[in-house]
């Protein structure tokens, strides 16, 4: 094993990052018997800086991830979301999670009938919460989505491209739930390596320049073709008053450099043929099978392996439905700020036989500005220090919304005050962080945010973290010390909302690193007084690099 001591591996790139759809608003599940798994998602979860207590862990059986990757219904509601739903209730993320992200490792399709067109993809009973729609009418597209913002036809009337959290507002319980995959590393899928420079492409796409240029393809297959070209005039038009690049060819074009999208219906496609990918791109091609993998006909991560950041494809056969595919205006939405999730599930009128695979959080538009805390203390020592404001500038002369987290949980809703109040008489001593957020008040509200450390000192307590070590062959070692005149009954390591290695205070704290994975980590000990209250260290940052077989 290799543990790299230090800051996290590019998450200063999102410490002021402006994001749509917040980091804060995901929950990340994560297959506990897949290495691949966990590495994929700590690096999604570091590099977009998601709070730990936000990641979920499944005991999933190798029988739903291998092979074809499908499970039945039961499957689905026992395994992942139930389980899923009960870690986030106990959490106290019900209300805060308006999104999943699936980390590599999950079944992609699963089985509602023996007839290939009323099969449904994860993502789709994720949307619908668990619960299968009438077959016949998924299979004519007719299970219609709260959130496609249209058109429908050719001049018909389309809604302006909003966040989640704005469509949440308005539909309330009706809400459903949107979810995208990081990668699909199953048979005759990719491999990791493309699933990792998705995510840092998803990370690094703001700075893919003003004018990455789109190319809207019509081809002589008019089955697969023909259902979304009238579609592309209405997006060149609104992608124009956005500065932005679209062509509309009906030939191959010649390979070009930093492509933000390509959209074509064809049965069989070569992605480098269309050139390089600027980070960030969304391409995919309208035909059958496209992510279903012992079909044939090309698929969807063949886009993924040239390049782009995020793609669709469709688990069954959906025949030349263009309303199981994500139509052209999925670049407006994108092009407005909004996140590839929130692009896909408000360009797409029926998403339950699809699956989106890449970077959810990828955005292309960012917002420069500034954020910070005016009256907070870096130490609380009483109820009267607990309260402070936000002051926010942006680049737009808009109004401000303000919204906050502590340890990962909100405890702001999102208002026009900027007054925020810590719990003070709920909190233990020691280290706990503040995420400060600000965004604009327009529908795609886009804002940022910026953690901020508090000690706090009731009682004199306090934990640190006094060594990190490795131990062969897989053991790492943490060594805490407290301080204050009361000591500690025990301490235990918080990762990512789960409690590991707990044992008596003043000794060592081992743990197996298989059970975090490789990747970037954040540990805080925690010690458990006498009297009930629980002391925070100030968190460890590291990663885990396995070491090669050879070695």
């Amino acid at each position: 094993m290799r543990i790299k001591n230090g800051i996290l591996i590019l998450v200063f790139l999102l410490a002021h990052a402006a994001v749509a759809q917040m980091p804060h608003q995901v929950a990340v599940l994560v297959n506990e018997n897949s290495q691949a798994s966990k590495k994929a998602a700590n690096v999604f979860a570091g590099l977009h800086s998601v709070p730990g207590v936000n990641v979920v862990y499944l005991d999933l059986p190798d029988s739903i991830v291998s092979g074809r990757a499908e499970c039945s219904p039961e499957e689905f509601k026992q395994l992942i979301y139930d389980p899923a739903m009960k870690t986030l209730a106990e959490r106290g993320l019900t209300d805060q999670i308006l999104a999943w992200v699936y980390s590599v490792g999950f079944p992609i399709r699963v089985v509602t009938s023996p007839n290939d067109r009323q099969q449904m993809s994860i993502m789709g009973l994720t949307f619908l919460r668990g619960e299968v729609p009438a077959l016949e009418a998924m299979e004519k597209g007719q299970v219609v989505s709260p959130l496609f913002a249209g058109p429908m036809k050719e001049g018909g009337p389309k809604l302006p491209p909003r966040t989640l959290d704005i469509w949440k507002g308005g539909i309330k319980e009706k809400m459903p739930l949107p979810s995208m995959m990081l990668g699909y590393i199953g048979e005759k899928g990719t491999d990791m390596d493309t699933v990792l420079r998705c995510i840092g492409n998803g990370v690094r796409a703001p700075q893919s320049g003003k004018n990455p240029c789109i190319l809207l393809v019509k081809t002589d297959d008019e089955k697969r073709s023909g259902p979304r070209e009238w579609q592309f005039a209405d997006v060149k038009t609104e992608l124009a008053m956005r500065g932005g690049s679209v062509v509309i060819t009906t030939n191959q074009t010649p390979g070009q450099a930093n492509l933000m999208g390509v959209m074509i219906g064809a049965e069989n496609v070569k992605p480098s043929d269309f050139g390089t990918f600027a980070p960030g791109a969304m391409a995919e091609h309208f035909t059958s099978w496209s992510a279903e993998f012992q079909k044939r006909q090309s698929k969807c991560t063949e886009w993924l392996e040239a390049g782009a950041t995020v793609t669709a494809g469709m688990v069954a056969e959906p025949y030349n439905a263009w309303v199981k595919f994500p139509h052209a205006r999925f670049y407006s939405h994108y092009a407005s700020g909004c996140t590839a999730l929130e692009s896909f599930y408000q360009s797409i009128f029926s998403p339950v036989q699809v699956l989106l695979l890449g970077d959810p959080l990828s955005r292309i538009v960012t917002l420069s500005g500034q954020i910070r805390p005016v009256g907070l203390s870096k130490e609380i020592s009483s109820d009267l220090d607990a309260a402070f404001v936000i002051d926010a500038k942006f680049s737009v002369p808009l109004p401000v919304l303000y919204s906050a987290l502590l340890d990962g949980r909100q405890i702001k809703p999102v208002e026009g005050n900027s007054l925020i109040e810590l719990p003070f008489e709920e909190l233990g001593d020691g280290y706990h962080k503040v995420r400060l957020i600000a965004q604009i008040a327009n529908p795609v509200s886009i804002g940022g945010f910026v953690d901020i450390p508090v000690i706090i000192n009731k009682r004199g307590r306090s934990l640190e973290i006094t060594g990190l070590t490795d131990r062969a062959p897989q053991q790492i070692v943490f060594t805490v010390e407290a301080a204050g005149a009361e000591k500690p009954k025990e301490v235990y390591l918080l990762w990512n909302g789960r409690e590991i290695a707990r044992a008596a205070a003043g000794t060592e704290l081992v743990f197996d690193e298989r059970l975090l994975g490789e990747g970037p980590h954040i540990l805080q000990a925690v010690a458990i007084y006498a009297d009930g209250m629980k002391v925070r260290s100030t968190p460890k940052q590291f990663s885990i690099v396995f070491k090669p077989a050879a070695e």
